[in-house]
């Protein structure tokens, strides 16, 4: 595992082109971003595909910002990580633990990148992996794709953010960003109900402990009769 970590290590971008950047999101409604997210964010376990002779192949179970859980096919090209396959990530692989003790199924060889994307839409990466190999996985150079844009925004509220941006002692800029990545997050979380009950129901229930009979205020006779 030492090796995957040092690889691991050394990424800081992200390659998309005309090949992989909106397939995931026609097929699977999976954006871009979130794709990223998920890589980006912790926890993060991530598997080599020992399978495989030539460019290797990772397979990672993550989370997007909105709290979507995220299986993602990619390979390494240089420092950057090249997605192959984004979806949302099955029931069996949110329960993978039960399927530990099972031998995977070997990967088959694949004559490209649309054959391979195709095969991951269908299969389910608990079968051809062996997660309990698995461990928490870091990027600690890794950073989202950017695009430069110009935005124009009202004076009063300009002079606001610099002056929050002052109080936190930080740019404006990146305020701005930290505003809009929660704002968007939270939209998101709101149009994708099943991730919010999802991770409601991951917490764990509090009891309401009942009092004892003894204790309980008696009955109005008089209210009774």
């Amino acid at each position: 595992m030492g090796d995957l970590e040092d690889l691991l290590a050394g990424l800081d971008g992200f390659e998309w082109d005309g090949g992989n950047s909106d397939k995931n999101w026609r097929r699977h409604e999976v954006r871009q971003a979130e794709t990223e997210q998920a890589l980006l964010n912790t926890p993060l376990v991530c598997a080599a595909d020992t399978h495989r002779g030539g460019e290797p192949r990772f397979i990672a179970l993550g989370q997007s910002d909105a709290g979507r859980l995220l299986a993602v096919v990619f390979t390494v090209r240089g420092t950057r990580i090249r997605v192959i396959s984004a979806r949302a990530m099955s029931k069996k692989s949110a329960t993978f633990m039960a399927k530990l003790q099972q031998s995977p199924k070997p990967i088959p060889a694949f004559k490209s990148e649309a054959e391979e994307r195709r095969f991951w839409e269908t299969h389910d990466s608990t079968d051809y992996v062996d997660w309990s190999s698995a461990r928490p996985a870091r990027f600690p150079k890794l950073k989202p794709s950017t695009e430069t844009i110009s935005l124009r925004l009202p004076a009063g509220l300009l002079a606001d953010l610099k002056a929050l941006a002052n109080k936190q002692d930080v740019p404006y800029q990146s305020l701005l960003k930290v505003f809009l990545a929660d704002r968007v997050a939270r939209e998101w979380r709101a149009l994708r109900p099943d991730s919010a009950r999802a991770n409601q129901a991951a917490k764990p229930k509090t009891r309401v402990r009942q009092k004892p009979e003894s204790k309980l205020k008696p009955r109005n006779r008089a209210a009774r009769g």
